[in-house]
């Protein structure tokens, strides 16, 4: 387990808390999309972003985030330099959506890679945080400022 100590009603281990071998940054809110759908969907997503080149990004600041159902928590580090490529690349996927009928990304965006997954179900706001920050002090530093990241790969993950 990565955390010893208890929060909410049960112990970290038992609430599912987990690092996350390949931390992403999201564009997109969870979305449901009919299987026929997907061949399409991709199919416009490649349009949108031929043409574009890697980005780089570099992160700073640990912070946490809650799913939209607020049954999930997660400790991530806040992409501090390369927001505007990514952005660049937001703009297109939204626009990919909005095509499908589907929710654009949040609009007050704060680009984030996840490192650590909390299932908060059980817990209440106030252990969630104190868990967080015991996740957060137990990583190495190297990990809590991940150096500059050079993202060539835009990948879509359907299902559960």
């Amino acid at each position: 387990a990565i955390c010893p100590h208890t929060f909410g009603t049960r112990p970290c281990d038992e609430q599912r808390a987990e690092a996350l071998d390949l931390p992403h940054i999201s564009l997109t809110r969870a979305f449901y999309v009919q299987e026929y759908q997907i061949a399409g969907f991709m199919s416009e997503l490649e349009a949108s972003i031929r043409g574009m080149g890697a980005l780089t990004v570099g992160f700073g600041a640990l912070r946490t985030f809650a799913n939209e159902r607020r049954d999930r928590e997660f400790v991530a580090v806040e992409v501090a330099a390369g927001r505007d490529s990514v952005q660049a690349v937001l703009e297109r996927v939204d626009h990919v959506m909005e095509r499908f009928g589907k929710p654009r990304f949040f609009a007050d965006a704060r680009f984030h890679a996840s490192i650590v997954r909390l299932d908060t179900q059980d817990a209440s706001p106030r252990s969630v945080q104190r868990a967080a920050g015991i996740l957060g002090a137990q990583m190495d530093e190297e990990i809590l400022r991940l150096p500059a990241a050079r993202i060539d790969t835009l990948e879509c993950v359907f299902g559960d």
